[in-house]
């Protein structure tokens, strides 16, 4: 045995550094961050194509309930099925009827549970009826809080939100109460200014570079942020004559009745006229346009200070795109990890990226690259 070691000595160095220098790569935390970010999409295109209600031997799933001021929240908690403690991430639904129990989110959950992130997806009423609200940014900041005392938890705790949830979500890690516990937030298709969105919804036009561009928002918005506004209308008789006249009362009798504000409230929401719109919107009655602001993440953004992931898709139908190029321009570039607009999937729907044809192949393997490297700043920061 010495002869051979004296004999081979220099091969058998070499095999050792070559050892030690794969064990130091694969040790490395962008190597491990990124197996896991691989692990994380290929088991989330896994379940896309099973599309089982199955759950992975090795991922944990409880219903559970934590306290939001008086209210008992209900939530979805997905965990690896392990004693470890491990960082965690809130995945805040969109304006879905399935809320908490989506199938993107129970495939997501389980998904980064696999990979060995903790997952708390927590049921946002107001958002099922296409309706933003405080106590659903309080229900994410309580979701935070909940995290930080689990044992199961290394206190590395991040929010990703989606569609209308994802200016929640930025409102909530602005909080003062958790900024410091928050790691890292995404907006997927989020506003920035939800008075410039709702406008935009309302006009059927977003401005880009100083210039009009047509759009078409989805039915349901067009014409679900009418009533919502109407909802949040301050004065109550102002309120009845709008509703009314919504549901097609409009007789001269029922308009008299309205206040000046209600009045403008009217006409801003009878017509689709550009310019109107915008002379009309800060005629709209003061306590409703400070409702709108406390949901806006235009008026925190000198409170932000935590690392953001923003991405939007160039074909959604419920906020322009250009809303998150705002957002971008406004968050201190010190703080953005990654930034892009996707043009090959739908609104939030990631499972396009499986519909590969010869024909697109190329534009979906761009895509699906980039929606790694989105993921992967995530996953980076928390780990």
């Amino acid at each position: 045995m010495l002869q051979f070691l004296i004999s081979n000595w220099l091969w058998i160095s070499i095999a050792l550094v070559v050892a030690a220098s794969l064990a130091i790569f694969f040790l490395s935390k962008p190597v491990r961050v990124g197996l896991r970010t691989l692990g994380t999409i290929v088991s989330l295109g896994i379940s896309y194509k099973k599309n089982t209600g199955d759950v992975p031997g090795d991922v944990t799933v409880d219903e559970i309930t934590f306290r939001c001021g008086r209210r008992d929240i209900q939530a979805n908690l997905y965990r690896p099925a392990d004693k470890k403690r491990h960082p965690a991430l809130i995945l805040a639904h969109g304006a879905i009827k399935g809320g908490k129990d989506d199938r993107a989110l129970r495939f997501g959950g389980q998904s980064l549970a696999k990979a060995g992130f903790i997952s708390l997806v927590p049921q946002l009423e107001n958002l099922n009826r296409l309706r933003l609200h405080q106590n659903d940014i309080d229900a994410l900041v309580a979701g935070v809080k909940y995290l930080s005392a689990l044992d199961c938890c290394n206190g590395k705790i991040g929010l990703m939100g989606v569609c209308l949830s994802a200016p929640l979500v930025f409102l909530a890690a602005a909080n003062e109460d958790v900024k410091k516990d928050v790691t890292v937030i995404t907006c997927w298709g989020g506003f920035y200014d939800i008075n410039e969105w709702l406008q935009a919804v309302m006009a059927l036009q977003y401005i880009e570079d100083k210039e009009a561009k047509p759009w078409k928002p989805r039915d349901l918005l067009i014409q679900e942020a009418p009533r919502w506004l109407v909802e949040l209308t301050p004065d109550a008789g102002d309120r009845a004559c709008l509703q009314q006249m919504l549901d097609g009362q409009k007789d001269r009798s029922t308009k008299s009745r309205l206040s000046a504000s209600g009045q403008a409230t009217w006409e801003l929401l009878s017509n689709r006229d550009p310019g109107k719109v915008k002379v009309l919107w800060p005629k709209l009655d003061p306590k409703l346009r400070r409702t709108l602001d406390s949901l806006s993440p235009h008026t925190k953004i000198g409170k932000y200070g935590t690392k953001i992931a923003i991405i939007h898709t160039f074909n959604d139908d419920v906020i322009p795109w250009v809303e998150s190029t705002k957002l971008l321009d406004a968050i201190d570039g010190k703080n953005i990890i990654y930034f892009r607009i996707f043009r090959h999937f739908y609104h939030v729907s990631i499972e396009d990226l499986l519909k590969a044809r010869i024909s697109n192949l190329h534009h979906v393997i761009a895509e699906a690259a980039q929606f790694y490297r989105y993921m992967y700043s995530i996953l980076y920061q928390l780990s």
